[in-house]
């Protein structure tokens, strides 16, 4: 079979017009149909089958595969993109990113995400082929072009997919090929679905620019539910029963995003949730700083002070540049003048130094792997007759026909690295020619006294030394948990595989109190705690200190095992050295247990209900009056609020406006809703509403109070901004995010896909674990 690689052709141009408007994640998408479904765990058999659909299915061997292939597909992408984008650099070009999907994962995807789009690419990809679509190899070989600018060549790709994963070239082509096609029949497929957003006609787009800038102010009156709750009657058992059927499997206390805000959820839960148990080791670096304060000497404060001066005490303007932010736990937060005049002496400055060479050296090794793969490029000639001979000699022979035009810019490259170069040896020059003038106006410069900031360049000088001991200890203790508990990892796993008990974990791993007595660190134990609980807790809300990609909370409830060793770290710098002892999974409590829980939980939603009808009845009555709500309620036992003036959209700040509008607040009213906003903004003149909140613990009678603006004026001022309105492009991307979740909807029962099939899988019990 000849290499998919040969079947392009430079005169064959169709490409993917659809998928490149689309340009999106076709993995995101199934976040949006599997938004419940927790983290995967793996099953003991490697042909059971965790999802199915109408004419599909996979098998816990079948979606490991296919993740596995999706990880290397992005990783692979992101490399072929890098390259291209580091060779028009060197071209003295920008790179701006390509008219094609973006099939790169967003940093720190989590296994669940990726699985689940995985289900989702095939199911798309496979209702693509239905409709008759198809993706050639030369579309292929056009996208891989395009997503690295047109500048990596046949032996560039090649060099590239041997770097992201070893194997036979021919295997790694096929892998490569077969990968990318589902991805783009997905994306082309789904983006069928969205041509009709990009159609707004004028009414959509001024009722868009209504809803957030149109702005108005209510008189409501508040009447809880919990006021009627002795004037519901008791329920039947056969009511209570069926009400504890219905809501039994919900969580309580959850909380619903709804247009971008959060909302309290409006139902009962009465299934116990989830909980976990942390021990943790801590590395305080306040406290740590000051055992290090002592220890600072004058010599050590006088030579920082002299070598900081001019940057950080000079009094010019009349204050002084230090400022006591600096002495946070983050070392690397220096100034530039400050690394460029300061050489790094203590223990602590010299730490980091060698932090800052860590971080060049990571990114010039990103570097230089484009710079390799940028030179395979380069060397192929430019003409396409010696291109021809440009075969690599693997065994399957493999070219890029695709790339034959990529054209050897190695001397211009050449031309931009000798200017640069110049460019700096003429900027170091420079400084050395105005060192005299710097050394002449010291003399005249004024500086705060040495006394006065001497207890702050302690602080600065101890807390570098903490950060940096601490670093080394907590790290050390890492190193050995993590030798430690991956061949205990390995036992778990094969005892899952073999269906037989898990074996207890050794004490080396539980030992976490007296390793961390031993390296004077504190250490910590968390109570069985949900995962909003932890959610709001110091440790919960500390990141992996590897990636930057995860939080604890996450971790915890996804892909942290129990006993395997996480490292992470707070915005203050402070260490957590983290351990998973105990996970409980959610229960279903009998009905027996929590029968008077479910009464009055029952009565609560009865409740709601009186005191709607209560509200309806007043509303009515104030209607028929013609008066304000305020007067009416004059003499009877309820309060009138007026409102602050509020839309039914917001962007709420400038920086916030890319990630689209959401529910606008009414304040001091609580927990307003979508349907609140629709007959706030409906009223006008006299009328009265009756409507209860998202949670429906409060019914709000409401009248308007007043208008920002008159419609003539709202009119006018849509007129003159229609075509630049900032907002524009934004709620039409909302229209194509909610057309999105209707037709996943739509596209799920449609194919059948069955959800508990696929939810079981990937958030089973962990009663073994417990055990």
């Amino acid at each position: 079979m000849a290499s998919p690689f040969r079947y392009f052709r430079k005169h064959q141009k169709a490409f993917l017009a659809v998928a490149a408007v689309v340009a999106m994640f076709v993995f995101v998408i199934g976040d949006a149909m599997f938004g419940y479904i927790g983290q995967s765990r793996g099953s003991s058999n490697p042909n059971t089958v965790v999802a199915e659909w109408k004419g599909g299915s996979l098998t816990v061997q079948e979606l490991a595969n296919l993740t596995q292939r999706r990880y290397f597909l992005s990783e692979f992408l992101k490399r072929l993109r890098m390259t291209g984008a580091q060779q028009i650099m060197e071209e003295g070009g920008t790179p701006t990113m390509p008219s094609v999907p973006d099939f790169v994962l967003p940093e720190g995807s989590s296994s669940r995400d990726v699985q689940v789009g995985v289900v989702t690419t095939r199911i798309l990809a496979e209702q693509a082929k239905n409709a008759g679509m198809s993706v050639s190899d030369g579309m292929i070989n056009q996208f891989l072009k395009e997503t690295s600018f047109r500048r990596v060549s046949d032996r560039g790709i090649m060099s590239l997919l041997s770097g992201v994963q070893q194997g036979d070239p021919r295997l790694l082509e096929e892998q490569l090929f077969s990968g990318l096609r589902e991805l783009l029949l997905g994306n082309t497929y789904f983006g069928t679905f969205g041509s009709n957003v990009r159609n707004v006609l004028p009414e959509q787009r001024w009722e868009d620019w209504r809803r957030i800038n149109e702005r108005i102010a209510l008189q409501a009156t508040p009447i809880a539910a919990a006021d009627f709750v002795e004037k519901v009657p008791d329920p039947s058992e056969a009511e209570l029963l069926a009400f504890y059927e219905q809501y039994k499997n919900n969580v309580p206390g959850l909380v619903h995003m709804v247009l971008g805000a959060q909302l309290p959820a409006p139902d009962p839960g009465f299934m116990q949730p989830r909980r976990v148990k942390l021990n943790y080791i801590l590395g305080d670096v306040n406290s740590w700083r000051d055992e290090y304060r002592d220890s600072i000497t004058d010599e050590e404060i006088a030579d920082y002070y002299e070598r900081n001066k001019r940057t950080l005490f000079d009094k010019q303007g009349g204050s002084s540049k230090f400022d006591d932010s600096l002495f946070n736990s983050d070392s690397g937060d220096k100034s530039k003048e400050e690394e460029d005049e300061s050489t790094e002496n203590t223990e602590a400055e010299s730490s980091e130094a060698s932090d800052e060479a860590n971080a060049a050296s990571q990114s010039s090794e990103s570097a230089n792997d484009a710079e390799d793969s940028t030179d395979d490029a380069t060397e192929e000639p430019a003409t396409p007759e010696d291109d021809e001979s440009s075969n690599l000699t693997s065994p399957g022979h493999i070219r890029l026909v695709a790339f034959q035009d990529t054209d050897d810019n190695s001397d211009e490259s050449s031309d931009v690295e000798r200017a640069d170069n110049g460019e700096t040896t003429d900027s170091d020059s420079s400084d050395d020619d105005n060192s005299g003038d710097a050394s002449d106006s010291e003399d005249e410069a004024e500086y705060e006294p040495l006394e006065d900031v001497k207890d702050s360049i302690r602080d600065k000088l101890a807390t570098d030394k903490a950060v940096v001991e601490l670093k080394n200890k907590i790290e050390d203790i890492f190193g050995e948990l993590q030798s430690e508990y991956n061949p205990y990892g390995f036992q778990v796993v094969s005892a899952r595989t073999e269906e037989k008990e898990i074996p207890a974990p050794p004490k080396q791993l539980t030992n976490l109190k007296e390793r961390a007595a031993a390296a004077g660190l504190i250490s910590e134990e968390t109570l069985l705690v949900t995962q909003r609980e932890l959610a709001d807790t110091f440790v919960g809300k500390a990141i992996d200190a590897q990636t930057k990609g995860q939080y604890v909370v996450q971790a915890a409830f996804s892909s942290l095992a129990n006993f395997e060793p996480y490292l992470a770290q707070d915005l203050d710098g402070n260490w957590y050295l983290v351990t998973k002892i105990q996970d409980v999974p959610e229960k279903i409590p009998a009905f027996e247990d929590i029968r008077g829980e479910v009464a009055e939980a029952w009565k609560q939603q009865q409740a709601a209900k009186l005191a709607l009808k209560k509200a309806e009845e007043l509303a009515s009555e104030s209607e028929k009056l013609g008066d304000s709500l305020a007067n009416f309620m004059v003499g009877k036992p309820y309060e009138v609020i007026t409102t602050d003036l509020f839309s039914w959209l917001t962007f709420g700040s400038t920086a916030e406006v890319e990630r689209g509008p959401r529910l606008g607040e009414a304040p001091p009213l609580e927990a307003i809703g979508p349907n609140f906003m629709e007959k706030a903004f409906s009223l006008s003149g006299k009328e009265v509403a009756a409507v209860l909140n998202y949670d429906q613990t409060i019914a709000y009678i409401i009248q308007l109070d007043r208008r920002e603006r008159p419609e003539d004026e709202l009119h006018q001022v849509f007129l003159s901004e229609a075509n630049t309105w900032y907002g524009g492009q934004v709620m039409m991307m909302a229209r194509w995010q909610n057309q999105q979740r209707q037709v996943l909807e739509e596209l799920t029962k449609r194919v059948g896909l069955d959800l508990e099939k696929l939810e079981e899988f990937l958030n089973p019990t962990q009663a073994e674990e417990e055990e």
